[in-house]
C-alpha cells in the first residue's frame, strides 16, 4: 500500500507539473501577443513626416558641426 501511495503522489506531481508548464507557456504567449499589439498601435501612422523631421534635424546638426569646425580653425 505504501508503494501505491508514492506512485500516486509521483503521478499527481507529474500531472500538475506538465499542465503547469503548459499553462505558463500559454500565459507568456498571451502577454507577448498583447505587447506586440500595443507596440503596433504606438507607432505613428504617418511615417513621411517623421522621416522629414529626421532629415531636417540631421542637416541642422551637420551645419552646426561645420560652424564649430570653422571657429576652431580660425
Amino acid at each position: 500500500m505504501n508503494v501505491l501511495k508514492w506512485v500516486a503522489i509521483v503521478f499527481a506531481a507529474g500531472f500538475i507539473g506538465y499542465f503547469g508548464k503548459y499553462f505558463a507557456k500559454f500565459l507568456i504567449g498571451r502577454f507577448h501577443k498583447r505587447k506586440a499589439e500595443r507596440s503596433l498601435i504606438a507607432q505613428p501612422a504617418d511615417d513621411k513626416k517623421s522621416t522629414f523631421d529626421y532629415k531636417r534635424e540631421k542637416k541642422r546638426l551637420k551645419i552646426a558641426t561645420k560652424g564649430q569646425k570653422k571657429k576652431e580653425d580660425s
